[in-house]
């Protein structure tokens, strides 16, 4: 197999993929690269289908020198291997040019209560342009749009209940305000259980919504875009991040910053708050964790310079435990940073070297959710962890969902798991009660990749910016796709 037109084909598409989610309108010669897509994508099954036979062996060796010597890369903690999620009828395999039938040895696994589960998603339709953000509260959906709407949907019928209007850039964060919060913003609406909600957006504004009013009850100006935006709990404080770089504490009664400083040197693309502590991360890959005084002063508590060029493309994190972090930064795999430790692992979320990890969310059950995207087939999956130890449970995909560039985990009120993501749709995963019927095709449960339990390599190679690789072709191989569409690969592959 030609290893190097393989991967010149990858990064391209990794390329195209990076363009088509840029907030911004594209350039002549970006869009050109980008209408290549679809010929890149054939060449590259082409290419694939190549000596089957001697790729398999090849992959097959040193498959099995990469389980002599490590086996797995974190504890595994299990009774029996009989509780691990059965595969389904279309197991999940390399490519069609690796799809030989390979031995693999049992691996006992953690079982998980989702395991049995079926999960059906919708596409909520109303923006026109990219999904940045979304929440759930209660029984209605919240998402910001680079379209620069706020847009709330009934989760239920998945219809449309308010548009948002104010922003005149697009929106890029939104977080729900406690009731503590609530009550500084002295409403004069008399709605009772009012809930308020704050979106960032690249306008460099801050606005404060009634989610039952659908008005806007005040906006800030912050003199940079705001990239990142959540609200300490049980206090009237409300705390952002800027595309300069700045972090700033407002406080919602006197609509003033009682805290300010530029704590990157690059937008601050993500904030949560978790046990007393501030989590910020900038899109250079530094992160920082702060403690938050009563007044809203912040004092850094670790900075993860060590880790940056690793962490370089940080587009998400979670918090789990008092230490630990995942981190998800547009690479191949999901990073796990101790910080009191100031140690960084990480996890396999794709099954070859090119992919993006965009999205980490964690459950009120401690589930770690990771989107990942198969560069070599289009489509979005879901990876499912334990949130303690980190250890790979089950997937969701199928090829039609799309790039997941953001994530929200939620329950609905009978107890059943219901997340939203978002990017070029915005899409609702509710857990189907046990015994519903669905159409075929309507209704996805989980499949057990044991590729994910495999060590992820130490180094990452997913370069963006490469000058040189759209040069004239003189390797490139004929597009076939007639031939294309008889390779039968199947739809749970991952990479």
């Amino acid at each position: 197999m030609d290893t190097v037109l393989l991967r010149k084909i990858r990064k391209k598409l990794r390329q195209i993929e990076t363009l088509e989610h840029l907030q911004r309108e594209l350039t002549e010669s970006e869009i050109e690269k980008v209408s290549r897509k679809f010929e890149l994508r054939h060449e590259l099954e082409e290419v694939l289908a190549r000596d089957v036979t001697l790729d398999s062996k090849e992959k097959s060796e040193k498959k099995a020198h990469t389980k002599a010597t490590d086996r797995l890369a974190l504890p595994i903690h299990a009774k029996s291997s009989d509780n691990r999620p059965k595969p389904s009828n279309t197991p999940c395999s390399p490519p069609a040019a690796e799809s030989a039938p390979k031995r693999t040895l049992p691996v006992k696994v953690d079982s998980f209560p989702l395991q049995n589960s079926r999960f059906h998603v919708r596409s909520l339709k109303g923006h026109n342009d990219l999904v940045t953000c979304a929440l759930i509260h209660g029984t209605s959906i919240v998402s910001g749009s680079c379209d620069t709407s706020v847009r709330v949907w009934d989760m239920s019928s998945g219809s449309e209940l308010k548009t948002l209007c104010g922003h005149t850039g697009g929106v890029t964060c939104l977080t729900l305000i406690s009731d503590v919060g609530a009550a500084a913003l002295d409403s004069s609406s008399s709605v009772p259980n009012e809930t308020f909600l704050a979106s960032g957006s690249s306008d460099c504004s801050i606005k404060v919504w009634s989610l039952n009013e659908g008005h806007q009850e005040l906006s800030i100006y912050t003199y940079s875009g705001v990239s990142s935006i959540t609200h300490i709990p049980d206090t009237q404080l409300l705390v952002s991040g800027s595309e300069g770089g700045k972090v700033e504490v407002w406080d919602l009664q006197t609509k003033q910053t009682v805290y300010s400083k530029r704590a990157h040197e690059d937008s601050v693309i993500t904030l949560q708050v978790h046990f007393g502590f501030l989590y910020s991360g900038s899109v250079d890959g530094f992160l920082k964790v702060w403690r938050i005084s009563s007044s809203g002063s912040l004092s850094l508590m670790h900075s993860s310079d060590s880790h940056a060029h690793s962490l370089q493309g940080l587009s998400s994190l979670c918090v789990a435990g008092e230490c630990s972090v995942y981190i998800a930064t547009r690479g191949t795999s999901l990073k796990v940073l101790n910080w009191k430790q100031d140690r960084l692992t990480r996890l396999s979320n794709h099954l070859l070297d090119s992919g993006f990890v965009d999205s980490v969310a964690l459950t009120s059950d401690n589930l770690l959710i990771a989107s990942g995207y198969n560069i070599d087939r289009g489509y979005g999956y879901l990876n499912v962890r334990n949130g303690d130890t980190g250890m790979y449970l089950g997937t969701l995909s199928h090829p039609d969902l799309p790039r997941i560039m953001c994530l929200f985990a939620s329950q609905s009120l009978n107890g059943r798991c219901c997340w939203v993501t978002g990017g070029r749709e915005l899409l609702l995963w509710e857990e189907c009660p046990k015994g519903t019927k669905l159409p075929e095709g309507k209704a996805l449960q989980f499949q057990f990749c044991s590729g994910f339990l495999e060590p992820a390599p130490d180094t990452e190679s997913e370069e963006d910016e490469d000058s040189e690789l759209w040069e004239a072709d003189t390797d490139s191989v004929s597009c076939n796709s007639e031939q294309g569409k008889t390779q039968g690969w199947l739809w749970c592959v991952l990479i």
